[in-house]
């Protein structure tokens, strides 16, 4: 076996320096995966495929694919069809957001905005570093903590 073929042994041809990263459960991640959902436009909205975080076709680099998601269903994937309290827009997968309540312009602001509100009443959200475990009550804090820290923006 090659050392490339070596490293991506994983059943989910990931390498296995990044499957050995402690990843949220999705129940931590308030994941959802609505079915309903299958055959919609991933490239607008929020849905798992438009997340800087989505590995195609089935992943996610930070929520495990194993175990139930909040309404007690286990699909063994993240599907690109489903939804999350961490996700945060790859701008590159968005294309022309659109609102039947506002312009495009203001959809799309809306929809590729790097900060988001994480208040949910009753739930608090805490965000880890990768790299030194530290944690932040905001995306945006911890983005910039990689930033300044590690100089890293992902």
């Amino acid at each position: 076996m090659s050392k490339d073929s070596q490293s991506l042994s994983s059943s989910q041809n990931v390498s296995q320096e990044a499957t050995q990263q402690k990843k949220i459960t999705k129940v931590g991640a308030r994941y959802i995966q609505i079915e309903e959902f299958k055959d919609s436009d991933h490239h607008r909205g929020y849905f798992c495929y438009n997340c800087v975080y989505f590995v195609k076709p089935h992943h996610c680099a930070i929520v495990t694919d194993e175990g139930i998601d909040i309404q007690g269903h286990n699909s063994g994937v993240i599907a690109p069809h489903g939804l999350c309290s961490i996700w945060t827009p790859n701008k590159e997968e968005i294309h022309g957001a659109t609102s039947s309540r506002g312009s495009s312009a203001a959809a799309t602001e809306v929809a590729t905005s790097s900060l988001s509100d994480e208040s949910t009443p009753g739930i608090s959200a805490q965000f880890s570093c990768d790299f030194c475990n530290k944690t932040f009550n905001s995306r945006e804090a911890l983005k910039q903590h990689r930033i300044k820290e590690h100089n890293n923006d992902q």
